[in-house]
């Protein structure tokens, strides 16, 4: 990647940085927060089968999945500001077709056209980071910008507590949030900073040497989703307002955002693995829990706070095995790879799911969650490298 084609004293940095973040956390807010659980309960108010939601929330991980290979060689032709801006547009337009139509072919076409807004914001933001910080400040630099993005899962949720679920007024809400991201891009066009060209890769090529952290992203991914998706459809369906439901989601994107620094600090104090065990324990754990305390609000929404830390824990923890089994060179590589298991999971969970709750009714996202849970913490005790093999 090329250096800042300007130099900044540390006030400008910073500044830039927070704008970068400012900018990004709005739009995450929108593309993850916000329209993923409004299209699952606007559409179940309308009717739709559980399958049928998962598909339609389905859309804009898929067009992840398509697009990420060709993203970072659409960063150099248009920029990073420009990217952001264009970002911002697709997204604006997105939510504001999802408020006119209630056609189930439609709102995929609509969220799918979101995704991209979503691919080209995310791969932007961090490369941007990167550029922008200097070497011994990325780190604070890139935590700062995750914790954010946890937190944008979890604010949006709560608009929807505000604004509803059965009116206009959360996409347009939601666009105006991404309008004002696409303006803050734009005070950053004279920071002339570029991404480098890309070197072809092959990123399924590092499969055999992570599989437990390509396979904890897949369900992170399956599991985030599926519960950003259609948690607050189960709050209902216990009984909760609709305020109340909302908060089951943020406090599970709040688990996610929260919990992270105790996750690595575990990770840090005897090894990613025995996290790993850890995390895949409380999602099994925390499922059953949630189940259990349906009928006491509060305690749900604790149950949720811990299973979304437990599950956000379980990408991280791929992260940083990554940087431990992996050579330098292959970091890069690595890490679009865990991405896209990410993705992947993204993709399947609200499918899997919504067909899971489908047959067994409210408890087909703790039945799929769980059992997902299950099969990793399997997979981790199979596995030589496994604490409890050790």
């Amino acid at each position: 990647m090329e250096s800042p084609g300007i130099e900044l004293t540390d006030r400008q940095r910073w500044s830039v940085l927070a704008r970068i973040n400012a900018s990004s956390v709005l739009s995450q807010i929108v593309q993850i927060g916000t329209i993923t659980p409004l299209l699952s309960l606007s559409m179940e108010r309308q009717g739709a089968e559980p399958a049928r939601i998962g598909l339609v929330v389905s859309a804009s991980w898929l067009a992840i999945l398509l697009l990420y290979r060709v993203v970072p060689r659409l960063l150099v032709l248009l920029g990073l500001t420009r990217a952001v801006m264009i970002s911002a547009v697709l997204t604006v337009a997105s939510v504001l077709g999802m408020s006119l139509t209630h056609n189930p072919l439609m709102l995929f076409a609509l969220n799918f056209v979101l995704g991209v807004g979503l691919i080209l914001r995310w791969i932007a933001s961090d490369t941007w980071i990167v550029l922008v910080a200097q070497r011994n400040e990325r780190g604070r630099a890139i935590g700062v910008h995750e914790t954010l993005m946890g937190l944008g899962i979890a604010v949006g949720p709560l608009l929807l507590s505000l604004l509803g679920v059965d009116n206009a007024l959360p996409y347009y809400a939601s666009a105006a949030l991404a309008g004002a991201s696409g303006a803050l891009a734009w005070t950053l066009k004279d920071v002339a900073v570029a991404p480098g060209i890309p070197v072809e890769k092959r990123p399924l090529g590092v499969l055999g040497m992570i599989p437990l952290a390509l396979c904890g992203a897949f369900i992170a991914g399956f599991s985030e989703t599926s519960s950003v998706t259609f948690l607050a459809s189960y709050g209902l369906a216990a009984g909760y307002l609709l305020a109340t439901a909302t908060l089951l989601v943020a406090a599970f994107g709040a688990g996610g955002t929260v919990l992270q620094l105790p996750i690595g600090w575990v990770a840090d104090r005897s090894s990613y693995k025995v996290a790993q065990l850890l995390c895949g324990l409380v999602l099994v754990g925390g499922a059953l829990l949630i189940a259990l305390c349906q009928p006491y609000p509060w305690l749900a929404a604790l149950a949720a706070f811990v299973w979304g830390g437990a599950i956000g824990g379980m990408n991280t923890l791929a992260v940083i095995e990554a940087g431990e089994r992996v050579s330098e060179k292959q970091l890069s590589t690595a890490m679009t790879t865990i991405a896209l298991f990410y993705t992947l999971g993204s993709i399947t969970g609200p499918i899997v799911t919504g067909a899971a709750i489908g047959m067994l009714g409210d408890q087909g996202l703790i039945v799929s969650a769980g059992a997902a849970g299950t099969l990793f913490v399997i997979a981790l005790a199979l596995h030589p490298g496994s604490p409890t093999r050790q």
